[in-house]
């Protein structure tokens, strides 16, 4: 089964049918998947999880009924599928942080757009580093063909906003459609047919349009910028100090503790207008994965025991690492120097409540006797998995999808849905927020000639 296929299809028959009440069910049916299968192979190939994409994507679909529509709320209600105007209401404020209402009213904009696998990457970074940098996202930038303007000066002051400004007033003496074009900006190098000696500086404008470029306006040459992967972080602030910051941040601190390096490809810095005023900006940081697929090994594993603790909600991780952390301070005894710290929890889940995360330790190769209320101890099957060594970070969901885009990609093993997935870290004294750390990733997987496919009558 090629998983990216799938839900690719899983995706486009909640496209098809976003304004329709979907049965989840259904959407499996389509994507030739079990519900549960569905539910961990489309987060982690997209990011979210299944219900919460329908319920962005109808969202996102209302606010532009509302922003260029003149239906009335219950309408648009009714249009994206909610049975009241008081769920729809509910729930777009949950999504967009302010009701209807206020929202047609306001200058805000929200758009979440319908994934493409082929070409867009919704990328989750380890939980400390996403809660961290929330805005930071990482994504697939398709090839543009662009308008482009460079303009020179013999300084570097203010070159950019200057540049913004003279492209601004040659769209306005042009047809080209403001709501059809992004504008994107660059630092370039002064081409060599120029006189070295002049010391001009160069910043390029490049204007990408949702329909096809064909002719060229005034001062202004048709080319074509390369796509690639990108980190992208937003200012709500356009003053030097604050984008020289967010470039900092993202380079010095995001990148770093990321599982990126920084790409070959060009950097960006997107203009976002209104009413031809420059509100804020999207830094666009070329990047590229620094885990290599031949760092997975496929390995064979002996059956074993693990302590654990488990909890279950929006602070199970914290507890869990807490309760473990106890336990082993009133068992003394424990040889500390067999054992190693053990991680796992449930990255499909659909509801914060249904949400779990286990720290224990493992090198146990036989049952003890543990009864204490918040400790346990489980047997986890051996078999083959999916194996890769790496820093830690966070709660690795990034790692945990470039083992999943590792397998679809290579299309000989599936997941294993009987056993679960762990983490291993060096030391148990460690805490798997510390990205000194080394942790191996063992994701448990089948060849495909071993799976019987079975039919319903």
């Amino acid at each position: 089964m090629n998983y990216l296929v799938s839900v690719q299809a899983a995706i486009d028959f909640i496209e098809e049918n976003i304004e329709e009440k979907i049965e989840l069910e259904e959407v499996a049916k389509k994507a030739s998947m079990s519900l549960p299968h569905l539910y961990r192979m489309f987060y982690s190939l997209t990011g979210y999880p299944v219900k919460d994409y329908m319920r962005k994507r109808k969202i996102s679909i209302a606010s532009d009924h509302l922003k260029y529509s003149k239906r009335s709320i219950l309408d648009i209600a009714i249009i994206v599928g909610f049975e009241s105007q008081a769920s729809f209401t509910k729930s777009f404020k949950k999504i967009v942080g302010i009701t209807p209402k206020v929202y047609k009213e306001s200058d805000m904009f929200f758009s979440f757009d319908r994934i493409d696998l082929y070409e867009k990457i919704n990328y989750l970074e380890g939980r400390d580093l996403f809660d961290k940098y929330p805005d930071i996202k990482v994504i697939q930038l398709k090839e543009m063909t662009v308008l482009s303007y460079i303009h020179k000066l013999d300084h570097l002051d203010g070159i950019e906003k200057d540049a913004l400004v003279v492209v601004q007033k040659i769209v306005q003496k042009s047809d080209l459609d403001q709501k059809k074009m992004k504008i994107f900006g660059r630092n370039i190098e002064i081409d060599e047919v120029l006189d070295e000696k002049s010391n001009l500086y160069a910043y390029e404008i490049l204007i990408s349009y949702e329909d096809p470029i064909t002719n060229q306006i005034a001062e202004m040459q048709i080319k074509t910028i390369q796509g690639g992967m990108y980190a992208v972080g937003v200012t709500p602030s356009t003053n030097d100090y604050a984008i020289l910051s967010l470039w900092n941040q993202m380079y010095s601190e995001w990148l770093p503790k990321s599982s990126f390096t920084e790409g070959s490809h060009t950097y960006l810095e997107e203009y976002i207008t209104f009413n031809e005023k420059l509100v804020r900006m999207k830094l666009y940081l070329p990047i590229k994965r620094q885990s290599k697929p031949e760092m997975i090994k496929v390995e064979e594993t002996e059956s074993f025991y693990v302590t654990y603790s488990r909890f279950y909600g929006s602070e199970c991780q914290k507890k869990a690492d807490e309760t473990l952390s106890e336990w082993l301070q009133l068992n003394p005894s424990t040889d500390y120097s067999s054992c190693l710290l053990y991680f796992s929890y449930n990255y499909d889940a659909e509801n914060e409540m249904e949400h779990w995360c286990e720290y224990g330790i493992t090198n146990y190769f036989s049952y003890e006797d543990i009864t204490t209320q918040n400790v346990h101890q489980k047997k986890l099957d051996g078999g083959l998995f999916a194996v890769i060594e790496t820093k830690s970070y966070g709660t690795l969901t990034g790692i945990l999808e470039i083992i999943h885009r590792w397998i679809v990609s290579g299309e000989k093993y599936i997941l294993d849905e009987s056993r679960q997935w762990f983490a291993q870290y060096q030391s148990s004294f460690i805490s798997s927020s510390d990205i000194n750390v080394c942790v191996r990733i063992y994701l448990p997987i089948i060849e495909k000639e071993q799976t019987v496919w079975v039919t319903e009558l």
